[in-house]
C-alpha cells in the first residue's frame, strides 16, 4: 500500500467518533448507578431532619416545664399566671414568644425554627389540695388502712358485722398539681411531657 493510501485510512479512522447510541447507553448505565445513591442520601437527610426537629421540640418542652416548675405556685394554682415570656435557644434558632395562660391552660403563637413551625401549649391540673386530719375535704388524698384479717367462720351464714377499725390514716399536707406540656412541630407530630409539682410551704 502506498503512503498516500495509508494516510487516507488513518484520516478515516480518526474521523470516526462516539455515536449517539453509545452516549445514550453510557448515560443510562450512569443513571442506574447514581439514582440509588441519590435516593439513599435523600432518605437519610429526611430522617436526620425529623430527628433534629424532634430534639428541638423536646428541648422546648423541657424548657417550658422548667419555667412552670419555678413559677409562682399560688398564681399557678389559681390560674392567674397571665403571660410568660419565652426566649429559648436551640441549635437551629431561638424560640422567642410568649406562653399566654387563660385559667389553667396556656398556648403560644407558632414560631418557625428552621424548616418546622413550633407551637407550645400547657395545662395545669389540680390533683388534690393540702389538708390535715382536723380539716379534711373531698379532694384531699387520704389513705385508710384497716385490719382485714378474716375472723374464724362460724357454722352457717355469718351475720354482717361492723367494718374493721382503722389502723392508720395518712393525709397529705401539700398541694399537688400535674403539669402537662405539648409541643407541636409537624402536621401529625407532637412531643408531650408531664410532671408534678407540690407546694412544700404549708
Amino acid at each position: 500500500m502506498s503512503r498516500t493510501g495509508r494516510m487516507a485510512d488513518f484520516a478515516g479512522s480518526a474521523r470516526r467518533g462516539v455515536t449517539l447510541v453509545e452516549i445514550l447507553v453510557a448515560l443510562f448505565i450512569m443513571a442506574l448507578a447514581i439514582l440509588p445513591a441519590i435516593g439513599a442520601f435523600s432518605s437519610s437527610y429526611g430522617v436526620a431532619s425529623r430527628q433534629l426537629e424532634q430534639e428541638i421540640a423536646l428541648k422546648l418542652g423541657e424548657s417550658v416545664v422548667s419555667v412552670l416548675l419555678t413559677a409562682n405556685y399560688d398564681r399557678l394554682l389559681a390560674g392567674t399566671l397571665g403571660t410568660i415570656p419565652l426566649n429559648i435557644q436551640t441549635p437551629s434558632g431561638d424560640f422567642s414568644g410568649s406562653l399566654v395562660f387563660t385559667g389553667m391552660t396556656a398556648s403560644s403563637t407558632a414560631v418557625a425554627i428552621g424548616r418546622a413551625s413550633y407551637r407550645i401549649s400547657a395545662q395545669v391540673t389540680t390533683l388534690f389540695h393540702a389538708q390535715n386530719i382536723e380539716t379534711p375535704h373531698d379532694d384531699a388524698l387520704v389513705f385508710g388502712f384497716r385490719d382485714f384479717a378474716p375472723p374464724p367462720l362460724p357454722p352457717g351464714p355469718p351475720p354482717p358485722g361492723p367494718p374493721p377499725p382503722l389502723v392508720a390514716t395518712y393525709s397529705c399536707f401539700d398541694d399537688l398539681v400535674c403539669l402537662r406540656v405539648r409541643v407541636e412541630y409537624g402536621q401529625r407530630e407532637a412531643v408531650e411531657l408531664e410532671t408534678f409539682r407540690a407546694d412544700m410551704s404549708k
